[in-house]
């Protein structure tokens, strides 16, 4: 291949690309597209930190310099060094979040509606005396015996790993110890001072949040978030199911990969916030994971063959509870993982947590719930007539920044929020760092202020009259900075305006979907809860300007932040919560939007901007939109 052909390189999670020259390093693309990868030595081969995955495409093959540095597993996962590794075709590289200098912006926390404990760990002392050649009765059955005499406890049954715990506790604490009991089962042992503590989990697309929970009090000790390692194999649900269905090889090699990322960065995450806590991980004694139908499976290793194609069917939406140590967590010894039941479709545990985190379905007003992502999950209550339906709509990935002319996730040097003036273009960057890309909020803000400015028109084709429009790689295209990736600045194009019509056609296709099944009329509809953490960032008034929301006139708008991770922190501490999210599965309505007898018609007529003069800037409409 000629030195000067170009090369495209992508890189994800960050969802930046890059053109390079052949004879160019992976860490020479990072470098150009403005990535930041962790390498002390300079990219001379030295360090070993700028490990990266080639997740398509050729590059050259492993070197001394990689085989020194790289251990057998790593080399067994596939992983590489930016900087020794050349690429002589095009690629799609995977930066592991301990590769990368600037994080991603992590949305951990959201607007708790009421977290009330109702403990389904119970944790019981128990002080023995030391065994004799009188009494020489076995360590279980005594502790059962004591159990049913000092606590009332009947048909108490034990986990064969609280069985082993038991004899190492009992004689390294003086016969002095913590039952961690769940419903009628010893679970495990702790020391005498052991708190029973909780580990939720928000298993998202993109990005995972996990708490760590006392489970008596409810009280978070530690918090922690991750870029999801799937994220290797594909932005998206879909390519991910592609991925495990076409590489089944030997025992479901694909899924089996898969699966395995999210237990280790489980594992990774459990150790992280433990040691925050001062705590053994073994007083870990309940664990309860959200996500979308995908993710789930995925996570639990269930076959994904049928839910990949039409018409999109999981192996189950029961709630399930699997024993933590057979998914290789690490945990109390008989510890269960508690997943939340799902709706239908790709409506999964994550949309259930956020009904429950809202409280929506115990609301007296008509609402709307709205978690935009990758994957937008949509559900409307109409109190009057007990009515909850949900649906899906893929929104695509252009809200993380991917397929973006300039995007990237939401990291240090994005441009988060745009205005335009007479003058020039005002523009912030997360942790005012020198802007290198859009993240999905400065993408709405600036095609919001080239709508305002008239500069692209109510069907989203710029005025290429207009002095400030130029014609670039992908069409027409305003410049929103002189400098940036490669050098070039940083620009909105024709084809970033369609990304984002495709994603806010979706949404507005299953809101007025939602709003003929239930028979709701715009008026009616009183409260709109925006969920999620690209929710929890957008400007409300742009969002609504451009119609990636519909404008409700008598509604309140609000954004609650990451409601997924406060479903499962509720959950975790508490069986009522558990129960309820059983009640909002089951009462709820699945609407399956693709068979939707107008979706066509609907998704068409989203993908235009309102024509009408918008009212959401007057201070009326300002009041009724909360933070």
């Amino acid at each position: 291949m000629p030195e000067n052909e170009k090369l495209h390189i992508s890189f994800s999670p960050v969802g930046k690309s890059v053109n390079v020259s052949n004879g160019s390093s992976v860490l020479d693309a990072a470098r150009k597209a403005g990535i930041n990868i962790t390498s002390d030595c300079g990219g001379h081969g030295k360090c070993g930190q700028c490990r990266i995955m080639i997740h398509k495409g050729d590059v050259s093959p492993l070197n001394v310099r990689e085989r020194t540095l790289l251990s057998e597993k790593d080399i067994d996962d596939e992983y590489r060094l930016a900087c020794q590794c050349k690429p002589s075709s095009d690629l799609k590289v995977f930066i592991p979040e301990t590769s990368l200098l600037n994080n991603m912006r992590l949305q951990l926390e959201g607007n708790a509606y009421r977290i009330e404990v109702d403990q389904i760990i119970k944790s019981c002392d128990l002080q023995m005396d030391s065994p004799t050649l009188k009494d020489s009765s076995a360590d279980m059955n005594r502790a059962v015996d004591l159990l049913k005499e000092q606590y009332g406890y009947k048909d108490l049954t034990a986990d064969i790993g609280a069985v082993k715990q038991l004899p190492g506790i009992m004689r390294r604490h003086g016969y002095e110890a913590r039952a961690f009991i769940r419903y009628n089962e010893i679970i495990g042992f702790g020391s005498k001072d052991a708190v029973p503590l909780g580990f939720a989990v928000d298993l998202g697309t993109t990005k995972i949040a996990a708490f760590l929970m006392d489970l008596t009090t409810g009280k978070e000790l530690a918090s922690t978030g991750s870029i999801n390692p799937q994220a290797a194999y594909g932005d998206d649900l879909m390519s991910r199911l592609d991925y495990a269905i076409h590489h089944a090889g030997r025992e479901n090699a694909g899924l089996c990969r898969l699966s395995q990322l999210i237990r280790e960065t489980f594992n990774r995450m459990i150790m992280e916030l433990t040691e925050k806590a001062g705590c053994p991980r073994t007083d870990i004694a309940d664990i309860c994971v959200v996500g979308n139908t995908a993710m789930t499976h995925l996570f639990l290793d269930l076959p994904v063959g049928q839910l990949a194609k039409s018409p999109y069917v999981a192996a189950t939406n029961l709630s399930m509870d699997i024993r933590a140590r057979d998914l290789g967590l690490s945990a109390c010894p008989g510890a269960y993982v508690h997943i939340l039941p799902g709706i239908g479709g790709f409506v999964g545990a994550d949309h259930v947590a956020m009904i429950l985190a809202g409280g929506i379905e115990q609301k007296d007003i008509t609402t709307l719930g709205v978690d935009i992502g990758t994957n937008t999950e949509i559900v409307m209550w109409r109190p009057d007539k007990s009515m909850l339906v949900s649906l899906s709509c893929p929104s695509g990935p252009a809200f993380e920044g991917a397929h973006v002319t300039d995007g990237m996730r939401a990291a240090n040097g994005a441009i988060e929020s745009v205005k335009l003036t007479k003058d020039g273009v005002e523009y912030k960057t997360i942790g005012d760092a020198p802007a290198i890309g859009l993240c999905g909020s400065g993408i709405i803000d600036a095609i919001a202020e080239l709508y305002r400015w008239k500069i692209i028109g109510d069907r989203g084709r710029f005025d290429r009259e207009n002095k400030r429009v130029s014609q670039g790689r992908n069409g027409s295209s305003f410049r929103l900075t002189e400098t940036g990736k490669n050098g070039n600045g940083i620009v909105i194009s024709q084809k970033d305006v369609a990304e984002i019509q495709l994603a806010k056609g979706a949404i507005n296709a299953g809101i007025e979907a939602l709003l003929e099944v239930t028979g709701t009329s715009p008026d009616m509809v009183e409260e709109v809860i925006i969920a999620g953490a690209f929710g929890s960032y957008i400007d409300l008034v742009n969002t609504i300007n451009i119609g990636l929301l519909p404008y409700f006139k008598n509604a309140a708008y609000k954004q609650v932040g990451n409601s997924a991770i406060v479903g499962a922190k509720m959950a975790l501490v508490s069986a009522t919560e558990r129960k309820r999210s059983q009640n909002i599965a089951a009462s709820a309505r699945y609407l399956e939007l693709t068979t939707h007898h107008n979706f066509s018609q609907q998704f068409a007529r989203g993908m235009r901007f309102p024509v009408e003069k918008l009212i959401v800037n007057n201070k009326n409409k300002q009041e009724r939109i909360e933070k």
